[in-house]
């Protein structure tokens, strides 16, 4: 159960706009819990959809980028409920295989490629530091542009608070999210 009640049907026109402007147009589940629970402040739903939204939008970052960098700031956050969602919904469109999913949280190794090493290290860095250094700054340069590093920063930071919104709600893992791998503990 979580900390907050969702908005609970029947929802009013307001409420179920709010709640449908949510997620992938071809998405099969229903409307995420923490939409729902967000949805009892709409102002602040609204605002929060419009710059996630924007991360997957004419985004720069290659879909593959984005999603291990997400699902690296979920796990390194404890947050299995983002991570779950993530991982079984986004992994397979950007090519995220559920061996990798899984090691973003445990730490293993599937054979990321050099660049992919490079980035689940920023990653890391900018959770342990808030920044990066000068050189994770240049070697990420090495296969991103400035505005793609922009963007990773914003997307890493946007779920950021959106893990803190789910780990601080007990927001539980919803039935169709994968679960933690069970070498995570």
């Amino acid at each position: 159960m979580s900390r907050v009640a969702p908005v609970a049907p029947p929802w009013s026109d307001e409420d179920a706009a709010g709640i449908n402007s949510w997620g992938h147009p071809d998405r099969t589940y229903e409307p995420l819990l923490l939409v729902r629970c967000l949805q009892r402040h709409p102002n602040l739903a609204s605002r929060l959809r419009k710059l996630g939204e924007s991360l997957y939008v004419d985004a720069l970052l290659p879909p593959r980028v984005r999603t291990i960098a997400i699902l690296r700031i979920c796990a390194l956050l404890g947050c299995e409920y983002e991570w779950g969602g993530q991982a079984a919904f986004w992994g397979p469109i950007a090519g995220v295989s559920d061996g990798e999913c899984d090691a973003l949280v445990t730490g293993a190794d599937p054979g990321w490629n050099d660049f992919e090493r490079t980035l689940i290290d920023a990653v890391d860095e900018l959770e342990r530091v808030g920044s990066w250094s000068d050189e994770t700054w240049n070697r990420l340069g090495d296969s991103l542009t400035d505005e793609q590093r922009l963007e990773l920063l914003i997307a890493v930071g946007w779920y950021r608070t959106i893990c803190t919104l789910c780990n601080g709600m007990a927001l539980p893992v919803e039935g169709w999210m994968r679960r933690w791998p069970t070498s995570a503990g």
